[in-house]
Parts: C-alpha cells; sequence; structure tokens
C-alpha cells in the first residue's frame, strides 16, 4: 500500500520532538518497515534532504523564502505581508505554512490525500524547471501541493522546499534505521556502510536492504562512473605515535593546495568527481584528455589532487585559482588562463579488481604501472618514514 504523505510528517513530527539517537533511530525503523520497498528511496532522499544522489547533479530546488511565502499566500488567500510578519514571528516557514493553511475558510477534505510519490514527483519537477518562465512554474507546482495538503503537510513541503527540513536526521543515522529494520539490529550497520561506502546513493541502498538484505548488499561492486566515499583519516598529534600505530613504517606525501578529485575511466569515457562527490567533469576537459591518454588502463578509478599552475613559470599556485574553472560557459578560454597539473596518490580499482583492501604500497605500484611518463599527470611526491628508536645501552657497547 502506498505511503501517504500525511503518514511520513506525522513521523517527521515525532522525530522533531525528541533529541536522542536512539529513539530517532527506533522512530525511523518503524517508519522504513511500513514503507513500501519501491517508495523507500524516496522516504530516504526526502529525510536527509535531497531528491537523488549528488553524483547524478545536486538538485537545486531553487526556492527562495520569499517565492515560497508567495506559493502560500496563493493556496491559503493570506496576503504576503500578513505571512511576512508571521514568518518573523515563528522564524520557520514551515510553521508558517501549516499555520496559514489551517486558517484556509475552505480545507481541502474533499482532495485525494497526497502520496510520497506524488511529492516527491512534484518536486523533481520544480528542480528540473529552468529557462524562462522557471520561477513562476515552481511557484505554480508548489502552490498547488499546499493547495492539497494538510497543516502538518504545508509544515514540511514549504521546509523541504526551501531546503530546512530541521530533523537533524544524516546519513549514518538513517543506515542505523536501516540495520534495526531489516536487518533486525544497528550492530550490522557496518554492512550497509561497506555497501553505501562504493554506492553512495543513500536511496538505492535503501531498496538493495530492504528488499534483499544482506545478500543483496554483498552484490554491490565498485563500478566506473560511480564515485565512493573518501576514507576518512584518524587525527594525531605526534608523528611517533602515528608511526607506532601503523607498524613503524609508513608513507608520507606532499599536501598540495588544490582540489581532491576522484577520476573514473571507462574505455574512452572520464569522469571527475570532487571531494563531496559531485561530478566536476566539465570544469576540466584538459584532465579529461590527459588520462585518456596517459592511464593506460581500460577501467581504473584513481584519485589525485588537481592544482593550478602559474602558466609562464611552471610553479603551483594557490587552490583559490582553481575557482576559474567553476565556470560553465568559455571554458576552453578558461582553461588556457588557469593551468593544472594533477598529482595522483592512490588507486582504488583496475580492470574490474577492487583494490580497497590490499596494502598502500601494493597499490601505489600498480598506479605507477599504468601511468605513462608525462609531466601533468603525475604521480605525488611520497616518501616512506620509518619510526626511529634509540638504540640500547647494550647496542651502544
Amino acid at each position: 500500500m502506498t505511503l501517504l504523505f500525511e503518514t511520513l510528517c506525522e513521523y517527521y513530527d515525532r522525530i522533531e520532538k525528541i533529541t536522542g539517537k536512539i529513539d530517532m533511530t527506533k522512530i525511523l525503523a518503524d517508519l522504513f518497515r511500513k514503507t513500501e520497498p519501491d517508495e523507500i528511496d524516496k522516504v530516504v532522499y526526502f529525510t536527509v534532504g535531497e531528491l537523488w544522489p549528488d553524483y547524478l547533479g545536486h538538485p537545486e530546488l531553487g526556492i527562495a523564502e520569499k517565492m515560497a511565502l508567495r506559493a502560500i499566500s496563493k493556496a491559503s488567500g493570506i496576503s504576503t505581508e500578513k505571512l511576512e510578519k508571521m514568518l518573523r514571528a515563528l522564524g520557520d516557514i514551515g510553521r508558517v505554512a501549516e499555520k496559514a493553511i489551517s486558517m484556509k475558510k475552505t480545507q481541502a477534505l474533499l482532495l485525494q490525500p497526497l502520496t510520497v510519490k506524488e511529492v516527491y514527483e512534484k518536486f523533481v519537477k520544480i528542480a528540473k524547471a529552468s529557462g524562462p518562465g522557471s520561477q513562476d512554474l515552481k511557484v505554480r507546482i508548489l502552490t498547488g501541493l499546499l493547495i492539497s495538503a494538510k497543516p502538518i503537510e504545508a509544515r514540511y513541503i514549504a521546509r523541504i522546499a526551501v531546503g530546512q527540513l530541521r530533523l537533524g536526521v544524516g546519513e549514518m543515522l538513517i543506515l542505523d534505521a536501516l540495520a534495526e529494520a531489516f536487518l533486525k539490529t544497528r550492530e550490522k550497520r557496518d554492512i550497509i556502510e561497506k555497501a553505501y561506502n562504493k554506492t553512495p546513493d543513500i536511496g538505492y541502498i535503501a531498496k538493495i536492504v530492504a528488499t534483499e538484505g544482506e545478500s543483496g548488499l554483498e552484490k554491490i561492486k565498485i563500478k566506473p562512473g560511480i564515485p565512493i566515499r573518501p576514507m576518512l583519516a584518524e587525527r594525531l598529534q605526534d608523528p611517533a605515535e602515528i608511526l607506532r600505530k601503523l607498524g613503524g613504517e609508513a608513507a608520507a606525501e606532499w599536501k598540495y593546495d588544490g582540489e581532491r578529485c576522484q577520476i573514473h575511466k571507462q574505455g574512452n569515457t572520464v569522469w571527475i568527481f570532487s571531494r563531496r562527490l559531485e561530478d566536476i567533469t566539465y570544469q576540466y576537459p584538459d584532465v579529461v584528455e590527459r588520462v585518456k591518454k596517459y592511464i593506460q588502463a581500460d577501467e581504473c578509478i584513481v584519485e589525485g589532487e588537481i592544482v593550478a599552475i602559474d602558466p609562464s613559470t611552471g610553479e603551483m599556485r594557490p587552490f583559490q585559482e582553481l575557482m576559474h574553472r567553476k565556470r560553465k560557459y568559455d571554458i576552453h578560454k578558461i582553461m588556457e588562463e588557469y593551468p593544472v597539473r594533477v598529482f595522483l596518490f592512490d588507486i582504488i580499482y583496475l580492470n574490474g579488481e577492487e583494490l580497497i583492501n590490499i596494502p598502500y604500497i601494493q597499490r601505489r605500484k600498480k598506479l605507477e604501472e599504468i601511468l605513462a611518463p608525462n609531466d601533468d599527470l603525475v604521480l605525488a611526491h611520497m616518501k616512506i618514514c620509518l619510526l626511529y628508536t634509540s638504540p640500547s645501552p647494550r647496542d651502544r657497547g
């Protein structure tokens, strides 16, 4: 049975009223159990404040508070001036929408109840609206949703519209809830997280765990074109402590002042993803050509740092120089004015083989083997460091 949007909002209301992560997890797990598997991705996307994963293009709803107030005004019949006063008093566009819809003289009692699927599809239309007249179209779609909404639904529709859901639910809490709902215990979250690291689409992961459980998660493999979540390093203050923790030997690399990138190659197709897993391929057409030319592998995923280079001296420039590359127009002209060099430091996939679990030195060797000599796509500077231990008195003697 399809999930009503009102039911989702009731769960959100319960979550809003508590702060404990354990209680939040239980409420979300209960929600996930009651959601049909073919709709659970939409529920999860809404809950974390997105419509699809960032690597498919970050959705910009493009609805500011003033636009949302226009839609609330059209749906409720209350003037925008009065709504603005309410917003100043309440400080929450969602509460304004809820109050305004509750004050409507004619309630939407005879209208078909909103479903999660319907609301999701409407927001996708809002996100994809572009060009002349797109703002008016966005307001019309949002107005239609609010006209059909009950007060509690209006609260969350308005918040979703302006990107302020206010639930305090992050990705890891979602994974906890999925583990509790479908794997019987939060202790198995690591199994879900491992799959999520390989395919960072939390809606897709939710569908897999809901329909196939652990066996489905184990089938998820690294695939070129889908970015891998970067591993987070553990911080330690003392270099000696770091070396001791790593068995007395570690690789140290230069820290470059650039943009970390994850480069995927599959045949003649190349993708470049940022640290946040956003597709930034369009910013670096020169890097794409170098990857095709100098990386001698049919399929691979490598990581590196893109650094701006002074075109006259070849010296490295500050990170801020790369901001010029974010322009979507005249990129080839910008490319000539702000050339770059890529310093590669890791490889995590090669010709169908996942390399994430093999030692770093072995990965580095594989990276060296597939990289043809050149000056623009090079290996990061690296040194092997050893822990020095003072000789004992017996050794001195």
